[in-house]
């Protein structure tokens, strides 16, 4: 069984794996089986280095180079918001703000390099909304996090002169096949 195992399906899989990543890097979004992550995020924390860290965490789990948020609620104490209008490495257009507040939503991506891009909504006492790109934070209460990592895909960041910032660039990893490789 081992032997037909190893000289008729194996090649057979390598094949229709290849192939799978051929399609998908040309002519479909790369894309695998998505998992998810739960974590609580303690009070007083360092938010942005506490989402790092449970990203990068996840990652490794599912051995994947790819994590985003699926979701996340909880409070913060303090929070740094780069606002829409800001131009990139002008220093302006941060919204400080310090005081309670609940987070409403957050999303973003995350990759192995710690390299990230959050977007978050908070509302005050008032029911005053604020959002932005997530610079800082602490945490209040909790933020209960449920983070998601896709197999076979990685994300990266590279410069995009375009828009001054580091943007996000997508690939389909082989991890599925090079491990069918390494069974041969």
């Amino acid at each position: 069984t081992f032997l037909l195992t190893r000289t008729i399906i194996a090649p057979f899989l390598i094949v229709y794996l290849t192939s799978m990543m051929d399609a998908t890097s040309s002519n479909s979004l790369p894309s695998g089986a998505m998992r998810a992550h739960a974590v609580r995020l303690e009070p007083g924390e360092n938010l942005v280095p506490s989402l790092i860290d449970a990203a990068k965490k996840a990652m490794s789990a599912s051995s994947s180079g790819a994590a985003f948020v699926l979701s996340a609620v909880g409070s913060l104490s303090k929070v740094s918001l780069r606002l829409a209008t800001a131009s990139n490495g002008d220093g302006g257009d941060i919204l400080q703000l310090d005081e309670k507040l609940e987070i409403l939503s957050m999303v973003g991506t995350f990759n192995k390099q710690g390299e990230k891009h959050i977007h978050i909504s908070v509302a005050n006492g008032m029911g005053t909304t604020f959002g932005g790109h997530l610079m800082a934070g602490i945490v209040f209460t909790t933020v209960e996090l449920v983070l998601g990592t896709i197999e076979n895909v990685t994300f990266s960041r590279k410069h995009d002169e375009r828009t001054g910032y580091t943007e996000l660039v997508v690939k389909q990893t082989a991890l599925e096949a090079e491990a069918a490789l390494d069974m041969s």
